[in-house]
């Protein structure tokens, strides 16, 4: 294998495992979106809650698309989710500012994950435009050993 076919196979087999990993990243982020999505539902139920002195009518998700409606008259804590079914009690302002932190840390992640796919997707078009030039020589190489008769240099 010529050095020409070395440069290509090892440009071919990096630009697909940074397609891979743009793939990954994406597929992260989105997860992220989702996440982010209720967060934003969470702190606007929250903020909706705090400052009310009336009751409150809501429609509870119970899964499947199904809810229940429902009365909130009083919110004076909230259980808020330490992962791996661990929950934790904290007062309603308390559990607000944790929740909104964590939305933001989720956010800051999301730019992370955009922002390594974009520099992938930037890494990965270099390799594209330098594939299409050593197939490009590697076609002519090729040709011209092809038009020579054989034994001649």
């Amino acid at each position: 294998m010529s050095s020409l076919e070395q440069d290509l196979s090892r440009a071919l087999a990096e630009l697909q495992a940074l397609e891979q990993a743009i793939s990954d990243l994406q597929n992260r982020a989105a997860a992220l979106r989702a996440l982010i999505s209720e967060y934003d539902g969470a702190i606007q139920l929250l903020e909706e809650l705090r400052g009310r002195s009336s009751a409150l009518k809501a429609l509870i998700p119970i899964g499947g698309g199904n809810f229940l409606r429902a009365e909130i008259r009083e919110v004076e804590e909230v259980h808020v989710s330490l992962g791996a079914g661990v929950m934790i009690k904290k007062p309603l302002e308390e559990g607000y500012e944790l929740i909104k932190q964590r939305r933001e840390r989720l956010s800051q992640a999301l730019r992370a994950h955009e922002e390594a796919a974009a520099n992938y997707a930037q890494r990965a078009e270099e390799l594209r435009r330098l594939i299409q030039a050593l197939s490009a020589r590697l076609k002519k190489l090729q040709e011209r050993a092809g038009e020579k008769p054989a034994g001649q240099g």
